[in-house]
């Protein structure tokens, strides 16, 4: 299987209905690195996570819309999920999730994923950058 270099981009709707294409699109760029069912399934979920924060969490009326960008790149499987949102205090936010029952999402994408990095803005908005290596599926 070629395992060259590619990219796809998904703009989709800053609404919920609107996750599960993300997810399936997950599915598929994963299946293109023949990773294990499980793995794929881990990225589907990760991915689920990201915009459903982005959906749930994001306050800015004028950010009506979530880029999903997937790159495989040789044994990995790079995916960005950004909004034009305002950002966030990650800690804020981690102990927030903590203290309720749910809202576990950026703790479950760091225990699924081999790398996260999260970087906020309040210009430009949140990226969420999870990568997922071929090797150590």
């Amino acid at each position: 299987m070629d395992r060259s270099a590619g990219q796809v981009e998904l703009k989709i709707p800053r609404r919920a209905e609107f996750v599960r294409l993300a997810r399936m699109t997950a599915c598929a760029m994963a299946a293109q690195l023949d990773f294990t069912y499980d793995v794929m399934k881990d990225v589907e979920l990760a991915v689920g996570e990201a915009c459903t924060n982005a959906v749930e969490h994001v306050k800015k009326a004028d950010c009506d819309e979530i880029l999903v960008r997937f790159t495989i790149d040789g044994e990995r499987l790079a995916v960005e999920v950004v909004d034009r949102g305002e950002g966030f205090d990650r800690a804020a936010a981690e102990q927030e999730e903590e203290e309720r029952i749910g809202g576990l999402g950026l703790l479950v994408i760091e225990q699924v994923m081999d790398e996260v990095d999260i970087q906020c803005d309040p210009q430009t908005g949140t990226c969420v950058r999870m990568i997922k290596y071929r090797a150590r599926s």
